[in-house]
């Protein structure tokens, strides 16, 4: 069963692993580098959860898929980086599309205006992915950055918002009634 489901600091083991089975490649690509184990648990340790907004994809109750919209820290409330990775045997079932509509719409509504990704600019997956939410794209010696206006909340986005909740609450709880059952 797939849940999608905000996350919160009691996700952080479930981060942690999440990160850890990335492939050697997936870390590259989402850190701009290669990095290691212990480079990962001090990321997750160092998650400044007041300042972000973040998503997961839970797979039969494993954390598969994770998003991240972090506020600047340059003082504009309105302006946020966003950070994406899925596993990479659950890349290409649209996780990251679900993912980044879901954390995209709940960060418009509490007044993030602008929300910018930084990545290599052969990341394939994810230049393609940011496609579909009409990014302004800016390309630097291998670099990409991608930005895409949110605009203002109203009633359609906090209407998806509230779908969104209840098809989490839903799905948590056939989650939980199934692991009963089992």
């Amino acid at each position: 069963m797939i849940v999608y489901r905000r996350l919160w600091p009691t996700d952080s083991t479930a981060y942690a692993d999440h990160l850890a089975r990335l492939t050697r490649e997936q870390r590259y690509y989402r850190f701009g580098g290669f990095v290691d184990d212990g480079y990962l648990s001090n990321k997750t340790k160092s998650i400044d959860w007041l300042r972000c907004i973040s998503f997961g994809c839970f797979v039969d109750g494993v954390l598969r898929g994770a998003v991240f919209v972090i506020r600047a820290h340059n003082g504009w409330m309105d302006e946020a980086e966003l950070a994406i990775t899925v596993e990479s045997e659950f890349e290409g079932r649209g996780i990251g599309t679900q993912l980044m509509r879901r954390v995209v719409t709940l960060a418009r509504n509490r007044g993030v205006r602008r929300v910018t990704l930084f990545c290599l600019s052969d990341n394939r997956r994810l230049m393609a992915l940011s496609r579909k939410f009409d990014p302004k794209m800016r390309f630097d010696h291998g670099e990409a950055e991608l930005t895409v206006d949110l605009g203002l909340p109203d009633q359609i986005s906090y209407a998806q918002e509230a779908f969104g909740l209840m098809e989490t609450t839903v799905g948590s709880f056939f989650e939980q009634l199934g692991a009963k059952a089992a």
